[in-house]
């Protein structure tokens, strides 16, 4: 087993782990948790690629055309937005406002 396989063991391990822990009923939540952390860490993805993919220096003749650049970043705050207001609704219901 190489070196690349250790971060694969290591969700193996906590994905059992909990599962023992929690039981069967627990993993569609543990699921939809870690697609909010996946959402969470998309823009610090998205933002820097559309960053470079639109720098001409660093791209040449392969930069982003306008129009792409400009939907590109529509995307990017789109994202950002959707994971603010999660974010927002999320403080708010830990909170104990009702939404």
């Amino acid at each position: 087993m190489g070196y690349h396989n250790f971060p694969r063991l290591i969700g193996i391990l906590f994905s059992c782990k909990s599962l023992i822990i929690f039981g069967e009923h627990s993993t569609s939540r543990l699921i939809v948790l870690s697609q909010v952390i996946l959402s969470l860490q998309l823009p610090f993805a998205v933002i820097p690629l559309v960053m470079f993919t639109s720098n001409r220096r660093l791209m040449g003749e392969f930069v982003n055309p306008l129009w792409l650049k400009s939907l590109a970043w529509l995307v990017a705050i789109i994202i950002v937005g959707l994971n603010v207001w999660l974010l927002l609704q999320s403080i708010l219901i830990w909170l104990g406002f009702n939404l």
